[in-house]
C-alpha cells in the first residue's frame, strides 16, 4: 500500500536524517539526503501553490516529478510570479545541486568527500530556511 505524499515531512525528515549521517562521515548517503530534503522542500512549497497532484499527493506533471537538479529550475520557474516568489531570494544563485544526482546512489561510497557533502548540505539548509519562513508566514 502507497502512502499519501507529505512534501513538508519528509523534507524534515530527510534533513534530520542526513545530519545525523553528516556528524558520522558518512558521505554518500548524507549527500542523497540532503538533495532529498531540499527537493522535498521545493515541492511541499510547490504544493501550497497549488502545484497539481493525482493519487496519493504524487505531482501530475512529469516536469514537477523531477529530482534534482532539474527540479531546482522548475522550482524557480513555478513559483516566480506567485505569492511565494519573494523566497527565491533566500535560496543560492545558480543551481547548488548541479553536481547531486539521484543516481549516485548507486556509487560507491570513495567518490563522496566531505568538501562536496558540505555543499549540498549548505544549499538543503538554505531550502530548509526559506521553508521555515513559508511556515512563519503562514504559507506553510
Amino acid at each position: 500500500m502507497s502512502h499519501p505524499a507529505d512534501f513538508h515531512d519528509a523534507h524534515l525528515r530527510h534533513w534530520q536524517d542526513a545530519e545525523l549521517l553528516f556528524r558520522h562521515d558518512r558521505w554518500a548517503n548524507a549527500d542523497q539526503l540532503y538533495g532529498l530534503s531540499a527537493e522535498c522542500g521545493l515541492k511541499a512549497v510547490m504544493r501550497l501553490l497549488e502545484m497539481p497532484v493525482g493519487q496519493h499527493g504524487v505531482p501530475t506533471k512529469r516536469e514537477h516529478r523531477a529530482h534534482m537538479p532539474q527540479l531546482w529550475a522548475e522550482f524557480t520557474a513555478f513559483v516566480s510570479g506567485r505569492i511565494a516568489g519573494g523566497y527565491l531570494h533566500l535560496l543560492p544563485h545558480g543551481n547548488p545541486f548541479a553536481s547531486w544526482s539521484i543516481a549516485d546512489r548507486y556509487a560507491h561510497g570513495d567518490h563522496f568527500s566531505c568538501t562536496r557533502v558540505d555543499q549540498h548540505r549548505m544549499a538543503a539548509d538554505k531550502v530548509r530556511s526559506m521553508v521555515q519562513s513559508a511556515q512563519q508566514d503562514g504559507v506553510l
